[in-house]
């Protein structure tokens, strides 16, 4: 799939035991030829730095080859965490998957 659009649903904790689970998937559905990759962590329950990390790692790899990271569906406290890294301003943050994936 060239250019087409890509969800990965996040459920549970994104934490140093699993945030390579995600690089991991995140980085394929890239190389697959995703244009547009959207994390959706409606159901996900906590995160530390290595789940910003993996994000960070598929927004570079996402770049490198022209397509776009976005993540939707943040509860207000992980969100509140997001912006303090700053990350926001790098990788958008939308609502819910219907915004993220609105052109």
């Amino acid at each position: 799939m060239r250019g087409g659009h890509v969800v990965i649903a996040v459920t549970g904790a994104v934490d140093w035991a699993t945030a390579d689970a995600l690089r991991a998937t995140a980085l394929r559905e890239i190389a697959a030829g995703a244009g547009r990759l959207v994390l959706d962590f409606s159901f996900m329950s906590f995160w530390d730095s290595s789940g910003i990390g993996a994000v960070a790692a598929a927004y570079r790899s996402a770049t490198h080859i022209g397509a776009s990271v976005a993540l939707a569906g943040l509860s207000p406290t992980l969100e509140k965490r997001y912006r303090l890294t700053g990350m926001d301003r790098v990788v958008p943050l939308h609502r819910d998957v219907c915004a993220a994936l609105a052109p």
